[in-house]
């Protein structure tokens, strides 16, 4: 009898777990107790980085960074890392490094620096982990870096009119995002600005300079060449492939919003000033409307209660490139706030699919002109949008085989909608 029940017991364990296994996460959040935790970025496994920690969002746990570097500001999905590393420890002299395979390694300084006077503040790492950016100077001139990993080469990216500047991020092709200095009559004035390889500086919108005094910066750059910042005050999206500049209405209640990341499927997070000095995170996808929204309300509309003393989550600061992960920091002084990351599961799943449906299935993807969309009904009619959820074209079909075309279209990420039978599916595809 004793076996018996053991084997029923056992079984009813072995359902219990599959069960769990079944059930989808959930969207959560999660609050560190501990001081000077905010968090720089996030990956797709939810592994993140505080200036000097690794923290897990599956376990909680914070890991400190090894012995022989000092900070990080920027982790890849290969966890591969950018951050700095002692260059004289006892004057507390600091340079440029990164991490890849698990090694910490040195970038140095460009031979025209003086290491007791000139420095280093690193920004980020791209995606394969071939380039390291930010910003340095040479005396009182400063400027973007870029540091070529496979080929070990530094440079200093200066405008070429001698104003200031600095670079953000960096994606795969090498382009850097930022802002450059342009003088006005009140004294110097940031404008938005990137950079590409062949070392031409490129300002958005195009033809237009800040009225206002803020930010007015490019955060952050994902592998579609997409970039979010904030422009005369109010957060930004440019899409670089098809020259299209969309700005944002702030919250209601901001006196100020700023985009500060993107994620490869069009998920954007940011803060807003609500009062002074004092932020609300933020976040931006069609998926959940025309406009920006405070993330404490998506979080609420999903049963998440957020926790902190103010009842805000100040700034968020990065988003995973598969949209997952959001992190950041609540309000206070940054260099002690405690960080914070949510889990978004499968919340916003606009864009993330991109070979068959229930309903429709699509190919080529990559697509050069002709896109094929098969149907098990009636489709009724579609609208091609660009990431920020611009339409850019659109179709009416009625056959179950269907082809749209879309050489006309600049090379970009798209959002293709199919209604069909009442019903909208979400397509997303590259245009080559």
């Amino acid at each position: 009898m004793k076996k018996k029940l053991s084997f029923i017991k056992s079984l009813l364990i072995i359902c219990l777990l599959l069960g769990a296994a079944s059930v989808q996460a959930q969207v959560e959040l999660k609050v560190l107790t501990q001081g000077s935790t905010r968090f720089s970025d996030v990956n797709d496994a939810g592994f993140g980085i505080t200036v000097n920690q690794y923290y897990d969002f599956a376990t909680n746990q914070l890991t400190p960074i090894e012995s022989d570097a000092f900070s990080m500001v920027a982790i890849n999905n290969n966890e591969n890392v950018a951050g700095t590393m002692f260059y004289d420890e006892p004057n507390f002299i600091l340079q440029a490094a990164y991490r890849i395979g698990g090694i910490w390694n040195p970038i140095g300084y460009l031979p025209t620096q003086d290491p007791s006077t000139d420095e280093y503040t690193v920004y980020g790492i791209s995606p394969n982990s071939q380039y390291i950016t930010g910003q340095t100077n040479i005396g009182f001139d400063y400027g973007g870096f870029l540091f070529d990993t496979q080929s070990e080469v530094l440079i200093g990216t200066f405008d070429p009119e001698g104003e200031a500047s600095a670079s953000y991020a960096v994606n795969d092709n090498g382009i850097m995002v930022g802002w450059v200095d342009r003088p006005d009559s009140g004294g110097t004035l940031r404008v938005p600005a990137y950079r590409t390889l062949d070392g031409e500086y490129h300002f958005i919108p195009e033809g237009q300079l800040p009225v206002l005094s803020g930010d007015n910066t490019i955060g952050d750059i994902n592998s579609s060449n997409v970039m979010v910042g904030d422009f005369d005050l109010q957060p930004f999206i440019f899409d670089m492939a098809t020259n299209t500049f969309t700005s944002f209405e702030n919250p209601v209640g901001a006196q100020y919003a700023a985009f500060t990341s993107i994620s490869d499927n069009g998920v954007v997070v940011g803060f807003a000033e609500v009062d002074f000095q004092v932020r609300d995170a933020i976040i931006y996808h069609p998926s959940l409307g025309s406009q920006p929204l405070y993330l404490k309300d998506v979080l609420a509309d999903n049963g998440v209660t957020v926790n902190t003393s103010d009842g805000l989550l100040g700034t968020a600061i990065s988003v995973s490139p598969n949209g997952q992960y959001i992190a950041g920091w609540v309000n206070g002084p940054p260099p002690f706030a405690e960080g914070w990351m949510v889990n978004l599961d499968d919340l916003i799943v606009l864009g993330v699919q991109n070979v068959s449906h229930n309903n429709i299935s699509f190919y080529p993807n990559p697509v050069e002109n002709i896109l094929y969309l098969n149907s098990k009904e009636a489709i009724d009619s579609v609208a091609v949008c660009t990431i920020t959820g611009q339409e850019v074209s659109n179709f009416t079909l009625s056959e179950n085989l269907n082809e749209l075309n879309l050489a006309n279209l600049a090379s970009g990420v798209y959002l293709v909608k199919v209604l069909s039978n009442g019903s909208v599916e979400n397509l997303k595809i590259v245009k080559q």
